[in-house]
C-alpha cells in the first residue's frame, strides 16, 4: 500500500506498470496507453510481452499505483482490450472499472500535463525478470535431465516459461 501523504502530495507522480500479450494490436494499444498515461502526468513502466500474473506480481510488490495488461485473454485478436490491476496486484474492483468506463463514455476531459509535468515511459524488463526469479524460487525440484516440450499457443507465456524451465535445468523446446 501507499502512504496517504505521498499519494496526495502536490509533486506526486503516479507509477503504472504495463504489460502486453503477443497480438499485433497490443503494440498499438501500448503506444496509445503510454501517450495517455504520460499526457496525464503519470509514468508508464513497460514490461513488454508478458503475462497477466506478472503484471499483478510487479504491481503488488514494487509500489505501483496500478497495472494494466493489454490482452484479449482467450478472445479473438480483434476483441483486444485491457485488464486493470490495483496497487495490491489484484483485479480492480468493479466500481472503479465502472467509473473508468463511465469516464470513457463521457465528454469529460482530464487536464493534460505540460512541460516538466509530462510523464515518462520507462523500460521495466527488470520487473519481468524479477517475476521469472520468483517463479523459479517456487520450484520444489530440479528438472535437470528432463526434456520439456511447451506449446504456448502463441501466448505471452513462451519467453517466461522457457526461462523458468531452463533455469531449473531442463532442456526446453517451445512451439507456437
Amino acid at each position: 500500500g501507499m502512504s496517504p501523504k505521498r499519494k496526495h502530495a502536490a509533486d506526486y507522480r503516479a507509477k503504472i506498470v504495463v504489460g502486453k500479450d503477443t497480438r499485433r494490436s497490443s503494440y498499438m494499444y501500448e503506444n496509445a496507453l503510454c501517450a495517455g498515461i504520460t499526457a496525464a502526468g503519470a509514468d508508464a513502466y513497460l514490461l513488454h510481452v508478458t503475462t497477466t500474473p506478472s503484471v499483478a506480481y510487479v504491481a503488488g510488490t514494487e509500489g505501483f499505483d496500478c497495472g494494466i495488461m493489454i490482452t484479449a485473454s482467450h478472445n479473438p485478436f480483434y476483441d483486444n482490450g485491457i485488464k486493470l490491476i490495483n496497487g495490491n496486484g489484484e483485479k480492480m474492483p468493479d466500481d472503479i472499472i465502472d467509473e473508468v468506463e463511465a469516464y470513457l463514455d463521457s465528454d469529460l476531459e482530464l487536464p493534460l500535463a505540460t512541460g516538466a509535468n509530462i510523464g515518462s515511459v520507462i523500460d521495466h524488463a527488470a520487473g519481468r525478470n524479477r517475476y521469472v526469479g520468483y517463479l523459479i524460487s517456487l520450484a520444489t525440484t530440479s528438472y535437470r535431465g528432463y526434456k520439456i516440450g511447451l506449446d504456448c499457443s502463441n501466448g505471452s507465456t513462451w519467453q517466461i516459461a522457457k526461462s523458468v524451465f531452463d533455469a531449473l535445468g531442463a532442456t526446453t523446446y517451445v512451439i507456437n
